[in-house]
C-alpha cells in the first residue's frame, strides 16, 4: 500500500533544507518554513527565474513567445531533440511504501529529457537532482536514459544520466530522511 505521494521538486527542496544550502548572500535557500510551506503546498507565486523557464519550455517546444528568446539558443535546443517525441509523459515508480510521480518534458525511444533553464551552470549541476530517480520509473517502457538540455541563454549544455551506471543510493536516501521528517 502507498502511504506517500511525492514528487521530485519537493526532494530537492528537502535537500536543500537538510544540507542547509546558502546563496551567495550567505542565506538560506530553504527555511523550516519554506519547506512546511511547499509540503502543504501553500500557494506561492513564481519567481521572475521560474516563469521565464516555463516561457521558454513553450516557446522550445510549442514555438509560443519564440521572440523572447535569442534564436540561436532555440536552434541549437532544437537540433538536440528528437524529430518526433511525446511531452509532459507522466512516470511514477513505487519504493517501499513511497509513491514517486511527476511528468518528464520529452521523451522519445529510449531516452527522456529534461529541458532546464539557469543563470549560471556548473558541470554535473544536476548529477543530484532527484528527476533521476524517474529513470526508476521509466525503466519500464525501456526508457533508461535521462538527459538534461540546459541553457543559460549564452550556452547550451547537455548532462545525460543512464540506469545502469547512475548511483541511485544517495537520492533514495534522502526520500526515506524525508520520509522520516514527515513522520516526526
Amino acid at each position: 500500500m502507498t502511504r506517500y505521494r511525492i514528487y521530485p521538486t519537493l526532494l530537492n527542496t528537502f535537500s536543500l533544507y537538510l544540507h542547509e544550502a546558502k546563496n551567495a548572500d550567505r542565506q538560506l535557500y530553504v527555511s523550516f518554513e519554506e519547506l512546511i510551506d511547499r509540503i502543504n503546498r501553500v500557494y506561492k507565486p513564481s519567481t521572475e527565474a521560474q516563469q521565464r523557464g516555463v516561457s521558454f519550455e513553450d516557446a522550445l517546444l510549442k514555438g509560443k513567445g519564440e521572440e523572447a528568446f535569442p534564436a540561436p539558443i532555440l536552434a541549437q535546443m532544437r537540433a538536440k531533440l528528437p524529430n518526433r517525441f511525446k511531452t509532459q509523459f507522466y512516470t511514477s515508480v513505487v519504493v517501499r511504501d513511497i509513491e514517486l510521480y511527476g511528468f518528464v518534458d520529452v521523451v522519445a525511444g529510449n531516452r527522456a529529457i529534461d529541458i532546464k533553464t539557469t543563470s549560471s551552470y556548473q558541470p554535473d549541476k544536476f548529477l543530484h537532482n532527484h528527476q533521476n530517480l524517474y529513470l526508476l520509473g521509466l525503466k519500464r517502457w525501456n526508457i533508461k536514459q535521462l538527459d538534461y538540455l540546459i541553457t543559460d541563454f549564452q550556452e547550451v549544455y547537455t548532462e545525460m544520466y543512464h540506469y545502469d551506471t547512475y548511483d541511485f543510493e544517495p537520492l533514495l536516501n534522502e526520500l526515506f530522511q524525508f520520509v522520516d521528517f514527515l513522520e516526526t
